[in-house]
């Protein structure tokens, strides 16, 4: 997929209310933008709990796990919104290859932008449980709602992926993808975000 230059039709540059009237008042269902934006947030949620433990006189090891989590989150909403650009324009590249007589790499396309959210998502997410052991107690419980709202999206963006392969059930799409669903729900299997806050 092709990235766009940020302009006021570029999802990821539009203002938070002009991103969800945008999705919400379409005639078609934006689902891989909407996925990919959440994740960017869940992200940016998370990025702010190792600030915030930077600034709490941090031990040295605090300190190091802040850092990381930054550089990781950081890297994250980046791709994720990127992520969510690119989903704008695939349908439009899908209609060009299919005329190219490319379906099939058209409907990889498709394919490809949910199955990279899923992977990011479960990256950023085992990232978050990994700093539990670090984070401040001021933001102890921010992290574990950046770490639910990050599974939720990896679980709708496998979704997504499943969904694209009963709406084209082709074999040569389903030899490619299905390992990549199987793998996912695994992954997202062994996610622990917490049912309850206090307990």
């Amino acid at each position: 997929m092709s990235s766009s230059s940020p302009s006021s039709s570029v999802l990821s540059a539009l203002t938070v209310t002009g991103a969800a009237a945008r999705i919400g008042d379409a005639q078609h269902c934006q689902a891989g933008g909407t996925i990919a934006l959440s994740a960017a947030l869940a992200a940016a949620l998370a990025q702010a709990t190792a600030n915030v433990t930077l600034v709490e006189q941090p031990t040295d090891t605090m300190r190091a796990a802040a850092l990381h989590m930054q550089t990781v989150m950081g890297q994250t909403r980046t791709t994720c919104l990127r992520l969510a650009d690119q989903d704008a324009d695939a349908i439009t590249e899908f209609v060009a290859l299919r005329e190219r007589g490319q379906a099939l790499r058209g409907y990889e396309l498709l394919c490809d932008g949910p199955r990279e959210v899923a992977d990011m998502a479960i990256k950023a997410a085992r990232a978050m449980q990994a700093f539990r052991a670090q984070v401040c107690e001021r933001s102890r419980d921010d992290l574990e709602f950046a770490l639910t709202l990050m599974c939720a999206a990896g679980l709708a963006a496998m979704q997504l992926l499943d969904s694209n392969l009963r709406i084209w059930p082709l074999p040569d799409l389903r030899a490619r993808y299905e390992p990549h669903v199987a793998r996912l729900v695994h992954d997202l299997d062994t996610l622990r975000p917490v049912k309850r806050i206090r307990v």
